[in-house]
């Protein structure tokens, strides 16, 4: 019988190798838990010391560029410097964010963040809870007006939401009879985009 090697497309990073090898390069107190959390585009991570929680966020493999990545931590700590009320990253001992791991697919990237408190609300908010959403992210856009980044990460406009995102969809189900249809709402959306004459950046 021939055995094959057989490629990672995710793998799931131990709790217990995170403990003694990610979360000692941070200035936290010695964690007794580490628990995956949520599983999506990152892996996220409950950390529990003694008296504080934290967020350990485990970067897919090609997911994010480490530049995109360093793009992310610079504005979450320019907010969090302005006060805003947002999970931050933690720096390292030796000065950085990020710890660089060796997966099987691949190196991917971890950073620690701290646990925001309090509860999540219900996906239909109150009257209040509208306007303090609404409060905070209005100042939280006024202070990114000032923000400016030794870093670059791709603008979130039509070519990268709908034309990048169009083609790695095709690239794998482009022989379904119905990929037409979802060029013919892509160019839809467009026409409404346009239509709404909204002020555009470089």
């Amino acid at each position: 019988m021939t055995q094959a090697f057989i490629p990672v497309i995710h793998s799931i990073p131990s709790s217990q190798a995170l403990i003694a090898t990610v979360l000692p390069n941070y200035p936290i107190s010695k964690p007794h838990s580490c628990q995956l959390y949520k599983r999506g585009l990152n892996d996220t991570y409950l950390v529990e010391t003694e008296r504080e929680r934290y967020i350990l966020r485990i970067y897919r493999n090609r997911w994010r560029t480490k530049e995109e990545i360093d793009f992310e931590i610079e504005l979450l700590t320019f907010l969090h410097n302005k006060n805003m009320p947002i999970s931050y990253p933690i720096q390292r001992d030796n000065g950085s964010f990020t710890t660089e791991i060796i997966a099987p697919e691949g190196n991917r990237y971890a950073t620690l963040f701290s646990y925001a408190p309090g509860k999540a609300v219900n996906e239909k908010l109150d009257s209040e809870q509208s306007q303090r959403l609404g409060e905070v992210l209005a100042i939280i856009h006024q202070n990114l007006d000032k923000f400016n980044s030794s870093f670059s990460r791709p603008h979130l406009n039509n070519e990268y939401l709908l034309d990048w995102a169009m083609r790695k969809i095709e690239a794998v189900y482009k022989y379904r009879n119905d990929i037409d249809y979802l060029y013919t709402q892509i160019e839809q959306i467009k026409q409404h985009l346009e239509a709404l004459e909204l002020p555009t950046t470089a």
